[in-house]
């Protein structure tokens, strides 16, 4: 999930129906408005006129993404490589520098995304999305295309449709707590926009892990899609098997080294597992 073709490629097996396409040369899919927006890719780089797709594909420079963020965190992992002898690493950031931190196109949408991908094969939570999906306002005819007939459910139609999920009652019960508690604006779930900042990242983070049913994983991968350059899911069974194929011997200590800049690390050894 690294670089514009890598984060097209984690896209495509996950592809809600009726919702979103991904097809070899870019992506497409519908967002509140209601709008359909796309994404072409030519080369290794990926063109859009829509601000929420630039997001997702780590194209908006800010404070702590984009273009200028991604470098600074490649001087930092390439300091860290050459103090803990991680050859390998020092290697990997010199064929592929600045690799794309993906961030979401809907912050709701990929609260409700991580909590049911939890211990389930991708195909079996892209099955689950879509049944959530039927529930979602459909688009009106003149947006609808090949494919997209839909945007995704609100927090709300989540809250109210989530008996149609399949699996653990136990998990349909957190994807409604966690929807309704979106909704409700009990817990702010924002990337930052033209209209207003980003939700407060600590504080989202802590209200979602008072939900029964929501562990670290869950939040800290939500964090890291919604642009938290510094988190690191030591847990991530990708994450170990990546570090022990750069050759960090202790990913702890190597990580306390990268302070700031961990999400970095994390998007390098996801790459090399």
């Amino acid at each position: 999930m690294t670089g514009a073709p890598g984060i097209l490629a984690w896209l495509a097996p996950r592809a809600v129906p009726g919702v979103e396409v991904v097809s070899p040369d870019g992506y497409r899919r519908a967002l509140p408005g209601p709008r359909v927006a796309g994404v072409t890719l030519r080369d290794d780089t990926v063109d859009t006129s829509d601000a929420d797709l630039a997001r997702l594909f780590d194209l908006v420079d800010t404070g702590t993404s984009g273009a200028d963020a991604r470098r600074t965190a490649d001087e930092r992992l390439a300091w860290a490589a050459t103090r803990h002898d991680v050859p390998a690493l020092a290697a990997a950031i010199a064929a592929r520098p600045a690799l794309a931190q993906p961030g979401c196109a809907d912050a709701h949408e990929m609260l409700i995304r991580a909590i049911v991908g939890q211990q389930i094969t991708v195909a079996a939570a892209t099955l689950q999305l879509g049944l959530l999906a039927e529930h979602g306002d459909p688009l009106p005819a003149a947006l609808a295309e090949t494919g997209i007939d839909r945007c995704f459910p609100t927090m709300a139609q989540v809250a109210a449709g989530a008996d149609v999920l399949r699996g653990p009652a136990a998990k349909t019960a957190t994807v409604r707590r966690a929807a309704e508690a979106v909704a409700s604006g009990a817990i702010d779930v924002r990337v930052p926009t033209e209209a207003g900042a980003a939700s407060d990242l600590p504080a989202m983070r802590a209200l979602l892990l008072e939900l029964k049913g929501i562990g670290p994983w869950t939040v800290g991968y939500l964090s890291l899609r919604l642009g938290d350059p510094d988190v690191l899911l030591m847990g991530d069974v990708a994450v170990r098997k990546g570090a022990r194929q750069l050759g960090i011997a202790d990913l702890e200590a190597f990580a306390a080294d990268c302070a700031g800049h961990r999400s970095a690390l994390m998007l390098r050894c996801w790459a090399a597992a």
